[in-house]
């Protein structure tokens, strides 16, 4: 089971079914917080269907396309950081992180992504890591840029989110631009 300290607070985790209760709790008491930015939010509906989805991401993970981590912050399970859809071939990987409500405001997004990117770059050994975020989400945006990421331009009506189309910022951050 992949698992490392960030620092004294975060931890980086791969999630284990049987925490899937806690992590449904969580995602549910930030459905109004998180479900503007994410679509997956209104998808998941019940604690099977998270632990559902860690047994996929974790088989993902085995099949190295996909590293999911839960983000526990003093003992607390506070989000997730995941790097998927990894190109070997090219090096490269999108970048999706999320805080759970409660949790915003101490800087656990950018350490526990500062965190995995220093795991993709070292040793994964990528290149090239990518996000998007919708144009609209000012927070996710500002974390990205402080830790690097240069914006590429706009992917126009790039995500349904709540039955509207939301056009998405393209940025990336390259080995040698990662501090």
């Amino acid at each position: 089971m992949l698992m490392w300290h960030i620092d004294d607070d975060i931890m980086l985790k791969q999630a284990d079914v049987k925490e899937s209760d806690n992590i449904y709790r969580l995602l549910e008491n930030s459905r109004h917080y998180l479900g503007p930015w994410i679509s997956w939010v209104d998808y998941t509906q019940s604690s099977g269907e998270m632990r559902q989805f860690i047994k996929t991401v974790n088989k993902k993970m085995k099949e190295q396309t996909d590293v999911v981590l839960f983000i526990w912050y003093r003992g607390q399970v506070a989000g997730s950081v995941a790097l998927y859809d990894i190109k070997w071939h090219n090096q490269s990987g999108m970048l999706g992180y999320w805080v759970g409500s409660g949790f915003e405001g101490h800087g656990i997004a950018q350490r526990a992504v500062k965190g995995m990117l220093m795991y993709a770059y070292y040793t994964l050994m990528l290149n090239r890591v990518e996000l998007r975020a919708a144009v609209q989400n000012e927070k996710s945006i500002k974390l990205a840029r402080r830790l690097g990421f240069q914006a590429e331009g706009v992917v126009r009506q790039a995500e349904w989110i709540r039955g509207n189309c939301r056009d998405q910022v393209q940025m990336s951050l390259m080995k040698n631009e990662f501090h």
